[in-house]
């Protein structure tokens, strides 16, 4: 059982980190979205960067749990579009689902292969972007199914193959590249520093504003 002192630490972290991802996700993710000469760029890039902030967040505190609750409060800045009108909900709840998959299976990879996010090779990232993937797909069709979205499996197979090996091989070499690019530039180093409460509080407020100021002008 966690002392006082260390869930609090898990709180600010995951506060602080998942603010950031929740940034990331409004600004570079919208603007990705409005790259078409590169079709689907948004699906390279996303899981990447959320990988990027679980793995500092874990670096942090070495809690496999910390993976959950940053990506619970990314998901959360996603929610914010329920409270505003002339927006399907649909569309607002699946890039929330998306983000908390992600940190599922990269939790599950963690925990069946031993194998600490931070030092993961290629075939566990790739079975990371290629998992969360099959169980976004799985939650699509359960929608089909029962008529509430119909969007993501009526764009066919050749998306539905794209979605699920394509963009995960890309993720995986992406996120590869970043994990030696660390080892190369930064050996021996925990890239570890102390994450203040008022800075996670401030971080978090960001995140919120950005996200509300993209709604209004956009």
């Amino acid at each position: 059982m966690m002392n006082r002192d260390t869930l609090k630490q898990m709180v600010v972290i995951s506060l602080f980190w998942g603010a950031l991802w929740g940034i990331a996700e409004a600004t570079i993710g919208y603007l990705a979205h409005l790259v078409t000469f590169i079709p689907g760029i948004a699906g390279f890039m996303m899981f990447p960067i959320g990988f990027y902030f679980m793995t500092r967040a874990y670096k942090d505190t070495g809690k496999p749990g910390i993976l959950f609750s940053t990506a619970a409060v990314a998901a959360s800045i996603k929610l914010i579009d329920l409270f505003l009108p002339n927006l399907s909900p649909i569309y607002t709840i699946n890039p929330a689902i998306a983000i908390l998959m992600e940190s599922a299976a990269v939790f599950l990879v963690f925990k069946l292969l031993d194998a600490k996010p931070v030092q993961f090779r290629f075939e566990e990232v790739l079975i990371a972007s290629t998992g969360w993937r099959l169980g976004f797909l799985f939650y699509s069709a359960i929608l089909f199914v029962t008529a509430v979205s119909r969007e993501f499996i009526q764009m066919g197979l050749v998306h539905i193959l794209r979605f699920v090996l394509l963009e995960s091989v890309i993720n995986a070499l992406i996120i590869i590249a970043y994990l030696k690019a660390v080892k190369i530039f930064q050996p021996g180093k925990t890239w570890s520093f102390h994450v203040r409460p008022v800075t996670a509080a401030a971080a978090l407020a960001a995140a919120v504003l950005v996200k509300l100021a993209l709604v209004v002008i956009f």
